[in-house]
């Protein structure tokens, strides 16, 4: 399929012949995972996130009238020692994902985030363009790169 969206001519919700209705087939989408959030590689495991975490991302995602892109979502606690994440990550019970949305800075994606009535945790990093955002207990970081001493 070439284009997005098919359509074509229809049968309603009876079998009977729809005359001058169009039906839409929406294949391209089948790539969106069932909550309907965008990931960045198909590696990236955001089936298991919980509801509320959903709807902050939704809700990021109406404020900026852009897709949430997610960066990292659900981690085995395997994959996450081997990559240096915390200890007690948010991401190894589907209540965090690292975010970036096309066209706004981290700095300005944490900021608003962390505007947000009872929003979790916030935090950036050095080494990422990403944003993280849990649903636990609110608390801030923001890892600096640091200076190589020359």
């Amino acid at each position: 399929m070439s284009s997005l969206f098919e359509i074509k001519a229809g049968n309603d919700e009876d079998g009977e012949d729809a005359q001058g209705v169009e039906v839409a087939s929406a294949a391209g989408l089948a790539r969106l995972a069932p909550n309907g959030l965008h990931v960045q590689t198909e590696k990236v495991d955001i089936a298991c996130l919980k509801p509320q975490l959903v709807r902050t991302l939704k809700s990021i995602e109406r404020h900026y009238g852009k897709p949430v892109v997610v960066t990292s979502g659900f981690r085995s606690p395997r994959h996450n020692r081997k990559i240096g994440g915390a200890r007690n990550s948010r991401h190894t019970s589907c209540e965090a994902a690292d975010i970036q949305i096309s066209g706004v800075s981290k700095w300005d994606l944490a900021a608003y985030v962390r505007s947000l009535p009872g929003r979790g945790g916030v935090g950036t990093y050095c080494h990422t363009r990403s944003v993280h955002v849990d649903i636990g207990t609110k608390r801030d970081w923001n890892w600096r790169c640091r200076r190589r001493k020359g």
